[in-house]
């Protein structure tokens, strides 16, 4: 399936307890996102008869739920999903798979990794990593110096299906697959910029994480 990666902003008070308390890093990674609870549905009449008879079961969210207190329907923590974006964007800052000097080499490595401090059990992450507020900032600073140009001009698919990051040479026929997912890394590219532009102004830090 692929690794998937993220941001998550986060104030030194909160890298200070995460340093201390890293049993919470995976409930801290969910951003505070609350969900109600599913519940089973009960069909009536012939429907809840046949139903009965089978496997199957139906469920839906429960809309008498009440979040807890301070929940909200959202995030409540900044962030920013990659999902499986995040390693092409890597390639792009880097030009390689998983290496390249800082700061363009944080979406995959640098910083302070505390997945290590972590029971297999407790987490499905392979790489926490903190990021500092200076760090943050010095990403900021190298985002905002390439231009998108720059970018297209090192969109080089043989060299990522070379590194693994693709599993295979996509068409050549234009318009092509590769022009559409360039045009989807960019776009991504232009949301991880602005997120690190308003996290660095916000004088915060981040934790950078791979499932």
């Amino acid at each position: 399936m692929g690794m998937t990666g993220g941001l998550v902003r986060v104030s030194l008070e909160e890298i200070s307890r995460l340093r201390e308390h890293p049993a919470e890093l995976p409930e801290f990674l969910d951003c505070g996102i609350w969900a109600p609870p599913n519940r089973e549905v009960r069909s009536k009449g012939i429907l809840g008869w046949l139903l009965k008879l089978t496997p199957v079961r139906i469920y839906e969210s429960d809309p008498d739920a009440v979040p807890p207190p301070g929940a909200e329907d959202g995030a409540l923590r900044p962030n920013i999903d990659l999902d499986k974006a995040w390693e092409p964007l890597h390639f792009l800052l880097t030009g390689t798979a998983l290496e390249g000097e800082e700061p363009a080499c944080y979406l995959a490595r640098g910083g302070e990794e505390l997945v290590e401090e972590l029971d297999d059990e407790e987490s499905a992450y392979s790489s926490i990593r903190v990021l500092t507020p200076e760090q943050v900032a010095a990403f900021d600073r190298h985002l905002l110096s390439l231009t998108i140009d720059e970018l297209r001009r090192r969109f080089d698919v043989n060299r990522m299906v070379e590194l693994r990051i693709y599993a295979k040479r996509r068409s050549t026929k234009a318009p092509t697959d590769e022009d559409r997912t360039l045009d989807h890394l960019i776009k991504t590219f232009e949301d991880l910029r602005t997120f690190v532009r308003e996290t660095a102004a916000s004088g915060a830090g981040a934790i950078a994480y791979l499932t």
